[in-house]
């Protein structure tokens, strides 16, 4: 049923069901334009116009449409008829008329056009209105769908309303699957003590608008940090935006580490120095030459273990530019290797090795310094992981392309799941305070990044006989560097 409106009184049957006839017709339309469209040609079809021209006042634009001969027939010419449109008393636009050559318009077209603009004026202003929500919800969707943080809501019953597809990355849920289900049935994080955000405690039950971190397992195994602002929507629900914060979290967790690994290795080496430095302060005249020899080593020793912590920390730092500081040339690594085991020998005759290397190895392309510190490095480790007596596997072979060193140990061997994690800064595998060996993390990160530099890689395996196998490839020099070489060149 079509309201009757006040201006039908004094109109034919015909004509109101014609008025009807266009009311009916915009408000089957699919957008404005189309309603506007079919309102101009009712409006030049029920006054017998030459032309017409529907104008509407949208929310975001101006809809105008002409019908008939617009042109010819302006509707600015004197006889024309003009009628805005409004809605509750709010003006949204017009319906103009051009002037009719062969008759004017009379009292009863007049009212015609009135209760035409009366019927139609609600319907087209919905139409607007409608448009622009339809508009505004599509951008919504827009910056939901590319935003990179995470964004679900979660109505009055805590079922998810919407998840977008940030959300689906982060959790490895999809959207399909979250929308409609129990928000703590696809999410489930928890604090960083551990304790469970969902459940009774989870922000969206309780109410609470609140920023926290959290973590959330998800279906490849691996943790995932996010940073979660909770916030209450008008409705009783509540809209989650999750940001991704994994990295950052583990750089923190990597500095906190590392500061308590400095600070326990600074005060190691600290700790007797001190306490010999006060003694003999106090009691130098009761010692014995011996005595006070023995002190003066153990000072030096632990000066020294200092030192290389402090040389370690910058060379790690100058490492992130070491593409511009390494030097490389063509390198007898056959001599190199040998002329390394020879002085760590003679720092340790206990320590025995097993050397193998290639009769036929040719040169390597490296920087001679960084190549024996990366070689001194791996021995050094294979010494403090392997048991008095234990000897260590030395072995150095090629493929034509690249020449690979190998030190194996004989101790606990490195887990498959850490063996790229122990290249990284600050990686040492077990507690800090606990584990047998003490050090930084920096040692196999130098070894590795020196090695990149160079042009080669570095990686672990397991050694024959258990412990682990450190090597390490350097590229083949190219025979007339070589034969330069060779020459004296």
């Amino acid at each position: 049923m079509f309201r009757r409106g006040q201006h039908d009184d004094g109109l034919t049957v015909d004509e109101i069901d014609r008025l009807r006839r266009a009311e009916l017709a915009l408000a089957g339309a699919a957008s404005t334009d189309a309603a506007v469209r079919e309102l101009s040609k009712h409006a030049m079809a029920l006054l017998d116009a030459p032309a017409a021209v529907v104008i509407i006042e949208g929310v975001n634009d101006t809809v105008r449409m002409e019908a008939g001969d617009a042109t010819g027939h302006s509707i600015y010419d004197p006889g024309s008829r003009m009628r805005l449109l409004s809605n509750d008393g709010v003006p949204c636009g017009s319906i103009a008329v051009a002037a009719r050559a062969d008759r004017p318009y009379t009292e009863r077209d007049e009212r015609i056009l009135d209760a035409l603009g009366e019927r139609v004026s609600s319907t087209l202003h919905r139409l607007a209105l409608f448009e622009a929500v339809q508009a505004e919800q599509r951008t919504l969707a827009d910056v939901l769908g590319s935003s990179s943080d995470g964004i679900f809501s979660v109505g009055s019953d805590l079922r998810v309303r919407s998840w977008n597809p940030a959300m689906a990355r982060l959790t490895g849920t999809s959207e399909v699957v979250a929308v409609g289900q129990p928000c703590c049935a696809v999410f489930r994080p928890r604090d960083e003590a551990g304790e469970a955000l969902f459940g009774a405690a989870c922000p969206a039950r309780t109410g609470d608008e609140v920023e926290v971190l959290v973590e959330l397992e998800v279906t490849d195994g691996q943790p995932v940090w996010l940073n979660c602002a909770f916030s209450k929507m008008s409705d009783g629900g509540c809209v989650v935006v999750a940001r991704d914060v994994t990295t950052r979290k583990e750089i923190e967790d990597e500095k906190a580490d590392f500061l308590a690994t400095v600070s326990h290795e600074l005060r190691t080496p600290l700790t007797p120095i001190k306490g010999f430095l006060q003694t003999l302060a106090r009691r130098d005249h009761e010692f014995s030459e011996d005595e006070r020899q023995h002190i003066y080593e153990v000072m030096l020793r632990e000066e020294q273990r200092l030192e290389h912590l402090v040389h370690q920390l910058l060379q790690a730092t100058s490492l992130d530019h070491a593409e511009a500081l390494v030097l490389t040339d063509a390198l007898d690594w056959d001599a190199a290797v040998r002329e390394q085991l020879d002085d760590v020998s003679r720092d340790d005759p206990t320590r025995e090795y097993s050397v193998l290397i290639a009769s036929d190895l040719p040169r390597v392309v490296a920087d001679e310094q960084l190549a024996l510190q990366v070689l001194a490095n791996l021995l050094s480790n294979a010494v403090k992981f392997s048991p008095e007596g234990a000897t260590i596997g030395v072995g150095v072979a090629h493929d034509g392309h690249r020449v690979v060193t190998t030190v194996a140990d004989r101790g606990a061997g490195v887990p498959q799941s850490d063996r790229e994690r122990i290249f990284d800064k600050f990686t040492r595998l077990g507690d800090h305070l606990t584990r047998p060996q003490q050090g930084v993390g920096l040692g196999l990160y130098i070894v590795r990044r020196s090695v990149e530099a160079m042009g080669g890689t570095a990686w672990v395996d397991d050694a024959a006989g258990g412990g682990a196998a450190f090597s390490f490839s350097l590229p083949v020099a190219p025979a007339r560097t070589k034969q330069a070489a060779a020459s004296g060149g």
